[in-house]
Order: structure tokens, then C-alpha cells, then sequence
């Protein structure tokens, strides 16, 4: 602790408060290029590497087109080294509402935002940076990058920031045109789409999840009664019942299901190892079965008794590891028999829960879920007030998808409890926005290797690298520190939206990308860029608001080069590591390749697809576009790299929705990230208004003369008016953001685009599930499995299938979708999968 005393440490903390973007301020363009080679090259191998093994691992690269039902696979792409390119880029964004509005509007966003920049960023390339490279003097000139920038006029050319306020006019007039036009085409695609044949035929859109329902109203004909006002009336009600003794029933099930097919694995690789001299008669090969199977003994899980925590209505179960046991002197058992036992007793208790649940013994929650006759009822119910009583039915959700409720949260009762740990975990939220300043100061003083060395003096063999060297380490290390700090944040985020009580993952979606944006632009944005330090920003700000337009004028010129190089290195490492996916190709050739034994692991693998959690992602490219936005006349030259992240985003996401991700988002929002989205741009319209206000209300030219007052206070009013102009169209659209009009005659002549171009993601649900199920806590229907294990040479399955039925006449087993190949010598298997699990639902 000596150390944080230390004059060393005081030092430190009394460094300038200047945001550490400003340390790129001037650098030159071979310096920046060198600060850029390290991640060109690794990005150009990552890229080299993805497109020679894509048509190896089929499994990773082009999941889409081998892991799902034959029904739902994509195409095959043509094998080449460069041949998917042309025909990714090919694809219609219309293609995209086959995989939910999210999906769509997302790769909408991006397209718009790049046709957006090439648009404005060309404008404001080809009038500004002549007129910024040629505005210095002699006495006055800007160093390195900086001559592109508005930093490089002098006093003396003052009257050219006239064509910044022009192109500024322009660009702020061209966004609210844009964001509008988006706001109306956002309305007719979302409706039309909720509109379409297949959407409204599907259960989802039927469906209503209902809150705070009061005891006395949780009968069945009392609801059904309740609900006559709806056109059609009521189809079926879900309760939401008491599912912690099935739901641990069924966990302790899977367990030793799993541990049941993993012990007859290991007992068919030590036949073949070990007994491979006694495959002649059968006599001999039942000897080998009971041989090997002996010795297979380990320490059972530990699971311990539910803790309950009633003043915030939560509980929690632990499963310990079964090593433990050895702490207890325990002793071993075996494996097969613990794992038979295991699944008889729990298949006993699962029945009697079923059986409560059919006569009604099991206590019920306070929400239920109720399906309509037609879509326009569900749509009615979602709209009204449902209730008298303050505090009864107060909140509906419509478009649940069975898989995406957060059971957990939804067998709370909204008390007080709940609510205080609401606001707890808010607080957290803004404390780690402000506290973020002290891993971001660190980062400030990573990009300042004579501080660095200065506060550490153990890192002096720095010194040992070429001058080059040291400046590409001090110029590309913040931005990866940066990105690896902001995937951090991100998980800690999404970890604590779960304890606001959030019913869906598509609530904690739309609650993520709000509080996430905030971190990005107060943490990558405004810290970085004008002062290491959030209290310092608001304490300037609470003292005199006036002087926002005065902090962004001297801050933002001077921090241009570094977001050049951030967007730079962001768009290199996310098109290398994207594309090729190296942590799953790694994990798939090693660490996967250990752990799953039997054929369901391998299946499970195989066949789990990759779903984008959206919240986080259109808020990080937001968060862009605000950059963007806020440096578009500033520095000109920064419209080039975000058009180059753009379309290289374009390119992966393209090709990742059609042929990597899962083709079912169970968090789908119906669209409703995208108009979030888009307000959030107005962020960037607003830091750069200010930006221009501080300019030129500032400027003076030769003589000391203010003479851009009057362009100062006209910009001023136009920031005023885009204040009118946002709040306008939100209060005029918020609306559609979650409501279906049900009066939407005007919408039928698009529908039938809408309708031949997509297939909702949730139209499966109708088929592919027990209807009575449906909307219960998956515990409830969970069905008695199969025993499946890969057909071998020898026929060994067989008889261990056979030998595990005369012990359980229950349980039943399959070879059917799985074979192991024997290698040399009888001492390697390997397996192979064709079909799906026997008892795959």
C-alpha cells in the first residue's frame, strides 16, 4: 500500500485532465500508418486463413447451410478462395425479414448510415479539406493530420469557416430528412410485416403476457369472462404455476442422462482399448461389458437445498462439484448405477409435479398468459388499461417468444423488494459510468510511455525498442485496452439487467442498448476527448452551461487523429476476428473435441447456433455514427473511416445472418432497437451543433475581431429547433415503436411485398410444439429420454443398450444418427453424426 502514498502515485493523479485522445493530436501520416500495419497485417492473415478454411469446417463457417432442419438451410455457397464475396453482397436486404425485424433493420441501419456518410462525407471531403489544408499562414500552421481539419485555419482566413457553416446547414438538414424518412419507412415495414398472413396466424402474435393479476381473477372462466370486450375472445390461459421442484428435478434429469450415455462411451472406447482379444464369441463379449463397465466410478454432483431470499422475492440452487466429496472422505460409486438411480427417482417426483399441475394443486404467480382468437384482440388487450385498480393488470407484453421469458423474474411478485433492487442496480449503472474514468486514465497514461515509465521504472527495457516502434506501441495499445475494457463493461451490464426484473431477454435487449449507449458516449466519447475525468466534465457544466460549446470547440479538433486510428484498429480487429472466428476454431480442434463424449454433446454443439444480442450492437454502432456525425465538419477526413467500417460490417453481417447465426432470435424486439437507434444519432447532431456554435462564436480573425458571431447565433438557433425537431418526432412516433393500429387500410398495398419476402421467426412455434405447453416453464415439458449411443462395428451399443433396459425396463435407447469409426489398433474411435437425437424434439 506504501506505493499508492508515494510521490510517484501523487503525481500521477495531478497529470492533466486533458482527454487522452489528445495525445495523437498532430501526428503524421506515416506515423499513423504505423500505429495501423500491426492490425493490417494481422487482419489480412485472419482473412487469408477464413477464406481457405471455410469450406473445410462446413460446421463453423457455414453452419446454416449442414446444422438445421434440411426445410430451413441455406444454399451452399460456391467453394473458392474469394467466390462467397459477390454473392453475399448480392443478397437483398428484404431477404433479411426471414430472420426477424431486428435482423433486418439492423443491416437497414448500417446500409443507411454508410449511403449516408459517402453522401455527406463526400460533400464535406471535397469543399472543406481543400479549404482546411490551405487556410494556414505563416505564422500559424497545424502539424501532421491536423492540416485537414478545421484546426489548420488561421486567424487570418477566418471567412473560410463560411463554408463550414454551409456544409454544416447541410449536413444537420440532410439527417433530419434522413431520420424522418426512416421514422415512416420503420412504421409501413414493421406494420406490414406484423400485418402478413404467416405473422398473424402465429401464436406469438396472439398471445399476451399479463401482470400483477390479483388472486381472486386467476380463474379461468372469471378471466374468460373478463376478456369478452375482445373481438373473438379468449383461446387458451397459461398460468404461470410454482416450477422449482420440477424444474430441479429435471436439471438433476439431464445430469444424469448425460452422465449415463458419458459412462457407456468411456465403456465402449476401454472394449475396444482393452478387451479386443474377446470379440469371437458372445459369451465373451457380455464378460467384457461387466469388466469394463466396473471400474467406472466418480464423485456424484453435490446439489445443495434451495436458499431463499424473500425480502427481494428471489431464490437461488447450487450445484457443487462432486470432488468435493473427497473433503468428506466419500468414496467413489459407480457411475452407471448413480446415474439409473438418479433418473428413476426423478422421473418419479417429475410425475407427480405433472400430475399437480393437471389438477391444479401447484400455486400459481401473479402473470399469466392468455391467446386470443385473433391478433387485433391481443392488440386491443395490449393497448387498454386493463384495470380499475391501480396496481392490477398494469403491464402486458406482446410478441413473447416461449423461449426468451426469464422464468426466474417472472415468478416474482413486484414488491418493494424488487423494486429496491431496481433502483440498486441503476446506481450501479451510473457509478460505473462515472468510476470507468480510473481504468481510462490508466489507458491515457499507456499512450505516454515517458509517464508510463515515470509511475512503473521496472518498464524501462521499453526504451531498448526503435523510436518507430515505441510510437506504434503507444499509438495502437489504448484502442485495443479501450475495446477489451468496453466488451468487459458490456458483460457486466448485461449480467446486471437481469436483477432489474426484466420478464424477456427482448426487455433487457431494449434496456441494454439505452444504458449501453450512455457508457460508450460518455466513456469513449466525451471522457476521451475533453477531460480524463466525468466530474471534472460536470462540474464545468453545472458552473457555467454555457461553456459546452466552448469545451467542445477546443476538444474535439484536437482529438480527430486518435478516433481515425480507433475507427481504424475497431474495424481491422472486428473484420479479422469475426470472419474467422478464432476462438471457436480453436476451441473446436482442441478443447470441444475433449469434453463432448457422447453423441447428444457432440449433436448439441453442433447444432447450437450463435445468436447477436442486438442491444449491445446497434448501440455500439450508434456510438460510431455519433463520432462520425460529431467530426464530420470538423475533420472531414473521418467520414473515409467510417464508411470503411461500415461496409466492412455490411460484408461480415451479411454473410454471418445468412450462413453462421441462428435463423430464430428468441430476443426478437420486433424492430423496436431501430427507432432507439436512430434517436440516439441525434446525439452526434448535437455535439457537432455545439461544437460549431464554440467555433465561431471563438474564431477572431487578424485584427482580434469576432467576426462569425452572426453564424454563432444562427447555428444556435438551429440547435434549438433540432431540439424541437427531436422531441417532435419522437412524441409523434413513440406510438409505433410497441402498437399495432388496428385501423390499417392504408397498409394492405404493401403487405404483399412484405408477405412474399419473409417468414416470421416465429411461425415454427405452431408445429413444433405441444400447444398446451406452450407458454409453461419448459420443466413442464420435459418428456422421459432415450439412451443414445453411436452404433459401433461390433454391435458393443447394443448390448449395452440391452443390458441397461433389463435394469430399467423405463428407459429405452437408440443407435440411430451416430456411428464410431475404430481407428488402428483398436485405441481411437471416432464419431460421426447423421440424424438427431431419437427423442429430439
Amino acid at each position: 500500500m506504501d506505493f499508492f502514498n508515494s510521490d510517484k502515485f501523487t503525481n500521477f493523479l495531478n497529470t492533466t485532465q486533458t482527454g487522452s485522445a489528445h495525445s495523437s493530436h498532430g501526428i503524421d501520416f506515416p506515423i499513423f500508418m504505423q500505429t495501423l500495419f500491426t492490425s493490417i497485417c494481422f487482419c489480412t492473415i485472419q482473412l487469408t486463413l477464413f477464406c481457405l478454411l471455410r469450406s473445410i469446417f462446413n460446421y463453423l463457417y457455414q453452419p446454416r447451410c449442414f446444422c438445421v432442419p434440411i426445410n430451413e438451410r441455406m444454399e451452399i455457397l460456391p467453394r473458392g478462395f474469394i467466390k462467397w464475396i459477390i454473392p453475399t453482397l448480392q443478397s437483398s436486404i428484404n431477404t433479411y425479414l426471414s430472420l426477424g425485424l431486428d435482423a433486418y433493420f439492423f443491416v437497414r441501419f448500417i446500409s443507411v448510415l454508410s449511403l449516408f456518410f459517402l453522401l455527406i462525407g463526400s460533400l464535406n471531403m471535397i469543399i472543406l479539406i481543400p479549404i482546411n489544408f490551405t487556410g494556414n499562414s505563416i505564422e500559424f500552421t497545424a502539424a501532421g493530420l491536423d492540416k485537414l481539419s478545421l484546426s489548420n485555419i488561421a486567424n487570418s482566413n477566418v471567412s473560410r469557416l463560411n463554408a463550414h457553416f454551409i456544409m454544416g446547414l447541410l449536413t444537420i438538414g440532410v439527417f433530419h430528412w434522413l431520420i424522418i424518412y426512416e421514422f415512416q419507412s420503420f412504421v409501413i415495414i414493421k406494420q406490414s410485416y406484423l400485418l402478413s398472413e404467416s405473422h398473424k396466424n402465429s401464436i406469438m402474435a396472439r398471445t399476451l403476457l399479463i401482470f400483477n393479476v390479483p388472486h381472486y381473477l386467476q380463474d379461468e372462466q372469471v378471466l374468460r369472462d373478463l376478456f369478452q370486450f375482445v373481438p373473438g375472445g379468449v383461446t387458451h390461459i397459461w398460468h404461470v404455476c410454482d416450477f422449482e421442484k420440477i424444474d430441479h428435478q429435471v436439471e438433476k434429469a439431464k445430469d444424469a442422462l448425460n452422465l449415463l450415455e458419458k459412462s457407456q462411451i468411456l465403456a465402449l472406447k476401454g472394449y475396444y482399448c482393452s478387451i479386443s482379444l474377446l470379440w469371437q464369441k458372445k459369451e465373451q463379449q457380455n464378460d467384457a461389458l461387466y469388466r469394463v463397465k466396473k471400474d467406472i466410478k466418480f464423485f456424484p454432483p453435490i446439489y445443495c437445498r434451495m436458499i431463499k431470499f424473500p425480502q427481494i422475492d428471489r431464490s437461488l440452487r447450487l450445484k457443487l462439484p462432486g470432488w468435493l466429496r473427497l473433503f468428506a472422505l466419500q468414496k467413489r460409486v459407480s457411475m452407471l448405477n448413480w446415474a439409473l438411480e438418479t433418473l428413476q427417482e426423478c422421473h418419479l417426483k417429475i410425475d407427480e409435479e405433472k400430475l399437480k399441475l393437471a389438477n391444479g394443486q401447484l400455486s400459481k404467480h401473479n402473470k399469466i398468459f392468455i391467446e386470443f382468437q385473433d391478433h387485433k384482440g391481443a392488440c386491443i388487450a395490449n393497448q387498454c388499461l386493463l384495470s380499475q385498480s391501480q396496481g392490477c393488470f398494469d403491464k402486458t407484453l406482446i410478441e413473447v417468444h416461449p423461449q426468451d421469458i426469464i422464468w426466474r423474474n417472472i415468478s416474482r411478485t413486484d414488491g418493494i423488494g424488487c423494486k429496491f433492487e431496481k433502483y440498486i442496480v441503476t446506481i450501479l449503472f451510473i457509478s460505473i459510468i462515472v468510476l470507468y474514468v480510473i481504468p481510462v486514465s490508466l489507458i491515457h497514461s499507456l499512450s505516454q510511455i515517458p509517464l508510463l515509465i515515470h509511475l512503473m521504472p521496472f518498464l524501462k527495457w521499453i526504451y531498448q525498442f526503435p523510436e518507430e516502434a515505441r510510437q506504434t506501441i503507444s499509438g495502437f495499445l489504448p484502442s485495443i485496452l479501450l475495446t477489451i475494457l468496453t466488451e468487459f463493461v458490456m458483460i457486466t451490464f448485461r449480467f446486471l439487467t437481469y436483477f432489474k426484473g426484466k420478464a424477456t431477454g427482448s426487455e433487457v435487449e431494449l434496456d441494454l442498448q439505452k444504458w449501453f449507449f450512455a457508457f460508450l458516449f460518455v466513456q469513449q466519447f466525451l471522457v476521451v476527448t475533453i477531460s480524463s475525468s466525468v466530474t471534472v466534465i460536470c462540474k464545468q457544466i453545472i458552473d457555467q452551461p454555457t461553456s459546452i460549446p466552448v469545451l467542445l470547440a477546443t476538444n474535439l479538433p484536437k482529438s480527430a487523429t486518435f478516433f481515425f486510428q480507433y475507427i481504424c484498429l475497431r474495424a481491422f480487429a472486428f473484420c479479422g476476428n469475426n470472419f474467422l472466428r478464432i476462438t471457436q476454431l480453436a476451441l473446436t480442434n482442441s478443447y470441444y473435441k475433449i469434453v463432448d463424449i457422447t453423441p447428444r454433446q457432440k449433436f448439441n454443439r453442433i447444432t447450437a447456433l450463435p445468436q447477436i444480442q442486438w442491444g449491445t450492437t446497434f448501440a455500439v454502432y450508434s456510438i460510431y455514427a455519433c463520432i462520425g456525425i460529431s467530426y464530420s465538419i470538423v475533420s472531414p477526413l473521418i467520414s473515409i473511416f467510417i464508411i470503411f467500417f461500415l461496409n466492412l460490417s455490411i460484408l461480415y453481417y451479411k454473410y454471418a445472418l445468412k450462413y453462421v447465426y441462428s435463423h430464430i432470435n428468441t430476443s426478437e424486439t420486433m424492430g423496436r432497437l431501430y427507432p432507439i437507434a436512430l434517436l440516439h444519432l441525434f446525439t452526434g447532431i448535437y455535439c457537432l451543433e455545439c461544437c460549431l456554435i464554440g467555433v465561431f462564436f471563438l474564431s477572431k480573425d487578424s485584427s482580434g475581431k469576432y467576426v462569425m458571431r452572426i453564424q454563432g447565433w444562427i447555428m444556435t438557433g438551429v440547435l434549438f429547433f433540432t431540439i424541437f425537431a427531436n422531441t417532435l418526432i419522437y412524441n409523434r412516433y413513440l406510438p409505433y415503436f410497441s402498437d399495432l393500429p388496428i385501423l390499417s387500410d392504408k397498409l394492405y398495398k404493401d403487405e404483399k411485398k412484405c408477405e412474399s419476402s419473409s417468414t416470421p421467426v416465429n411461425s415454427t412455434i405452431n408445429s413444433s410444439t405441444n400447444h398446451e405447453f406452450l407458454y409453461l416453464h419448459p420443466a413442464f415439458k420435459y418428456e422421459k429420454p432415450k439412451i443414445w449411443l453411436p452404433k459401433d462395428p461390433k454391435g458393443f451399443s447394443n448390448l449395452q443398450i440391452e443390458e441397461i433396459q433389463s435394469r430399467s425396463a423405463a428407459i429405452k435407447g437408440a443407435t440411430s444418427g451416430a456411428e464410431v469409426q475404430v481407428g488402428k489398433f483398436l485405441k481411437t474411435l471416432k464419431m460421426h453424426i447423421s440424424e438427431a437425437p431419437p427423442d429430439y424434439k
